[in-house]
């Protein structure tokens, strides 16, 4: 009997990854491939990326170069390299996405062939995409409508379970378990709602954010992303004033993300995380700072690249915490004590 040897297809733990893996791993599992994944995050890939990206580029993609050169040193046969155009209607997503697979191509040799998935709403709807990139694999039109099908009941699961309030990985590894109708266990916490908003690649990446979500897990902190929200605000386009609109994808999900938080009145802080020469993260950073101070909500905003130092992103990170405990507990003052002051004290 001879059995057939499933090629592998390498798909690097970085960008889109911490937003797509699970459509993308049950898609080319369904299409008969092996998928392999780069090693987490650490310094030594972001040194190996650094010499292939420009020093001017994001932390983010650099890292992406390093996953690639990582995923390389595993035998693989294909490297996945998905071309994101939009992904909502009226909007485009940043430069780095639309040309990734060309600079790859350009700046890295001796590369196994590259597979693309070009997502473009404005043109095509996605299961075009997912036609396009299984035709590169050699499938029949049958075999593609089935994996895509598979897909994406799969990472509507994966984000439903986000929605609960469940991180990437804890989501990850759910699905990975073939779990199915998994209700998620209240976690404790000392009353403090606290959200981190910035793109997943910043988000859910340790290493990037410095284990920002186990600092404050530490602090006994309640936390929410943008993942955990729910999934219909996310559905109409952001209206920055009556002739503004936002031009960037990704940023539009922060957005809507952000508007939604500021009206939810048990938020006691937000925390933005976004990476150093992002400029549409420059532009809505001040957007949000404005509404903040307007609202009077507590926000911090965090810029990292590879030279950021832990110890001082943790220090601002406690010092904020302990900021808007003092401020909760200032306002349980106040409260009490009007309560149980007689009213007449307040007559003139």
């Amino acid at each position: 009997m001879v059995v057939e040897i499933k090629k592998k297809i390498g798909i690097p733990r970085s960008l889109l990854y911490y937003k797509y893996f699970p459509l993308w791993k049950t898609f080319f599992e369904e299409l008969g491939l092996e998928v392999v994944v780069s090693d987490k995050s650490n310094s030594k890939i972001v040194e190996i990326g650094g010499r292939y990206a420009i020093d001017e580029i994001c932390i983010p993609l650099k890292l992406y170069y390093g996953h690639l050169v990582n995923l390389l040193e595993k035998d693989i046969d294909y490297i996945f390299v998905p071309r994101y155009i939009s992904t909502t209607f009226g909007t485009y997503m940043c430069p780095k996405f639309l040309g990734l697979p060309d600079l790859i191509r350009g700046t890295m040799d001796n590369l196994p062939p590259i597979i693309e998935m070009d997502v473009d709403l404005r043109k095509k709807p996605k299961y075009a995409s997912a036609i396009q990139t299984g035709r590169q694999l050699h499938r029949s039109l049958r075999q593609i409508r089935k994996a895509y099908e598979k897909a994406i009941k799969t990472y509507h699961y994966f984000r439903n379970l986000m929605v609960k309030g469940l991180t990437f990985q804890q989501a990850m590894n759910i699905i990975n378990k073939n779990i199915e109708n998994f209700e998620p266990k209240p976690r404790k916490h000392n009353g403090v709602k606290i959200a981190v908003i910035g793109h997943g690649y910043n988000i859910h990446d340790p290493f990037i954010n410095m284990n920002l979500f186990k600092k404050l897990r530490s602090m006994k902190v309640q936390v929410v992303t943008l993942e955990n929200l729910p999934l219909e605000i996310f559905k109409k386009q952001t209206i920055i004033t009556n002739t503004l609109k936002n031009y960037w994808g990704n940023e539009e999900e922060i957005l809507s993300a952000v508007n939604y938080l500021f009206q939810d009145k048990t938020l006691d802080g937000l925390i933005f995380i976004c990476s150093f020469c992002c400029g549409p993260d420059s532009l809505i950073d001040e957007l949000i700072t404005r509404d903040a101070k307007k609202l009077n909500i507590p926000y911090i905003s965090l810029v990292l690249d590879e030279h950021s130092g832990q110890a001082g992103v943790i220090t601002r990170i406690e010092a904020f915490v302990d900021m808007i405990i003092r401020k909760k507990r200032g306002q349980k003052i106040t409260k009490e004590v009007l309560i149980q002051t007689p009213p007449s004290q307040f007559q003139g």
